[in-house]
């Protein structure tokens, strides 16, 4: 397979295989688009001045900022005249591209180019089946088999379009661009910003010449994304005699694009850049799709439990400014990523925190995690932020409830309490255990069946469980005050459908959502003073 060397800032070089994409990441800001310019700048001759290199390397950037509008009619030059004016941005010899495609602002300017690449298309298209036709003649003059019959490159744009919108055809006959859908046909300039994107992009990457490094800043941007991985994979596939350089925000389109080929670029300061190339199959520890989301932040990170969708993830987002928050699901995930600090000392300085639940840990294991910057609220789990009693009265006033009725659902989450109270004794005793068993340890030598049961029955005698059972016992029985109460109590049902009818609210989840609509109001620093003492210190 054939390679590009492509040069980039820093008089540094790497080899490219045709066929195998390319993804730029960086966080907002980072230099990403200008990082692109530079490339092309640097490989591509005719970007500050005129060649006749013949063998010169073609470097194709579209841009993020780009027009996609469609004329009536598409002027059809001849094949070179169309290929300079797409490329190049003039049909003239004496043309840079700097000077005429980029009107000399190559990061900022936008481009028009549709009408070009679709007359290329067409010009391509016409070459291509006048070359076949005179091979076709030559043949019967020579009395050969006749040549097979040639796919043209707006054949393949028509197969390409129709794969991805079967129910939309598009039709390019005639040198002209229209949409079939239930019957009726319409005109280009009438498709919607996805299919018009859609049909530029497959037209930019097969005009391309045979070995042509083409960067896509934004490739998502537009076009669906049920569409939009499975678009850049036919393309990729149709031109594996080019490099498919990617720009992109687009954490799972940058993954989709299976390729060890990452270019992080870290900073910019308008003259240099920070940047490294990076191999996620490196990075074992951590998912791809988390590790590309951590080199696109600029912020500390804190590793939380939860979903994207998830309360908790948009309350800690709100109560957490400086923080970039990444939902992990599970605790053990949480765990597990802040834990993975190889990966880290690998991506250089990144600040890697954890918050998780409390649940039924015990404060040997809570301080043992702490230790990893692994820190906890001071409830049993986050969804009891939502019912500490200052946020209730908060809450009650925000509301407009009647009187008592804070107080009333603070009395009602301590009775439930005292009627759950073994069944989370028991939960609690059981999670110590696991912890135990856990740090058991005999070491390496080798031991007799009889002697690791000695070791196992000294550790965990009659008396230390006993010892567990009534030190467990004792923390649930010491919690009088509902702030001691829900700083053990494990009962994820207390915001969602308890709390919410003492404030006038019946439908399931109403409650928390009011809270957290609250906090993007003018009620905002009156919630947050209420839940701040409940929020660890990530100080220690």
């Amino acid at each position: 397979m054939d390679e590009l060397l492509i040069k980039f800032p820093d008089n540094k070089a790497q080899s490219f295989e045709c066929g195998k994409p390319v993804v730029i990441l960086g966080a907002n800001g980072a230099g990403k688009t200008r990082f692109g310019v530079k490339i092309e700048e640097l490989n591509d001759v005719m970007f500050n001045s005129v060649s006749h290199i013949p063998e010169k390397l073609l470097v194709h950037r579209i841009s993020a900022q780009k027009s996609l509008s469609i004329n009536n009619s598409i002027l059809v030059p001849d094949n070179e005249s169309a290929t300079r004016s797409l490329f190049y941005g003039s049909p003239d010899y004496h043309a840079t591209k700097r000077g005429f495609r980029f009107g000399s602002q190559p990061a900022t300017l936008l481009l028009n180019d549709y009408d070009k690449v679709l007359s290329l298309l067409f010009s391509k298209s016409n070459l291509q089946l006048e070359e076949a036709h005179l091979k076709d003649i030559e043949s019967q003059r020579e009395n050969q088999d006749r040549p097979e019959i040639i796919t043209t490159v707006v054949e393949k744009a028509t197969q390409i379009w129709n794969k991805l919108l079967p129910h939309r055809q598009i039709d390019l006959t005639g040198n002209g661009v229209h949409v079939i859908h239930q019957g009726s046909k319409y005109h280009g300039k009438e498709m919607s910003d996805g299919e018009r994107v859609m049909l530029y992009m497959i037209c930019q990457a097969l005009v391309l010449p045979p070995k042509s490094l083409l960067i896509v800043d934004e490739p998502e941007l537009h076009i669906h994304k049920a569409i939009v991985d499975n678009l850049w994979s036919l393309l990729e596939r149709e031109r594996e005699d080019c490099v498919f350089m990617y720009i992109t925000h687009d954490l799972s389109f940058a993954l989709s694009r299976n390729t060890d080929k990452y270019i992080w670029i870290k900073s910019y300061d308008g003259n240099t850049w920070d940047y490294e190339f990076i191999n996620f199959n490196e990075f074992n520890d951590i998912p791809g799709e988390l590790l590309a989301e951590i080199i696109g932040c600029r912020q500390q990170i804190l590793f939380v439990e939860g979903t994207k969708d998830s309360y908790d993830t948009a309350l800690y987002r709100i109560l957490f400014p400086d923080y970039h928050i990444i939902p992990c699901g599970s605790c053990q995930n949480v765990i597990q990523y802040v834990k993975s600090k190889k990966v880290y000392e690998k991506l250089g300085t990144f600040t890697i925190k954890g918050l998780i639940d409390r649940d039924f840990r015990s404060e040997r294991e809570m301080n043992a995690l702490k230790e990893d910057s692994i820190f906890f609220l001071n409830v049993a789990e986050v969804e009891n932020l939502f019912v500490v009693p200052e946020l209730l009265d908060v809450m009650s006033r925000i509301l407009f409830t009647e009187d008592g009725k804070s107080q009333e659902a603070k009395q009602n989450i301590a009775t439930l309490y005292e009627q759950n109270k073994e069944n989370q004794i028991a939960a609690s005793v059981n999670q110590e255990i696991k912890f135990q068993l856990g740090l058991f340890d005999i070491g390496t030598k080798k031991y007799s069946v009889g002697e690791i049961k000695g070791f196992i029955d000294k550790r965990y005698s009659m008396e230390n469980l006993q010892q567990i059972v009534e030190d467990t016992r004792h923390k649930f029985d010491s919690a009088t005050s509902l702030k001691d109460i829900l700083r053990v109590f494990n009962f994820k049902r207390l915001a969602n459908d308890i709390t919410g009818p003492y404030f006038g609210l019946k439908d399931k989840g109403e409650y928390p959502r009011r809270v957290l609509r609250a906090l993007t109001g003018e009620h905002k620093s009156e919630i947050i003073s209420a839940i701040s003492g409940y929020l660890p210190d990530f100080g220690v």
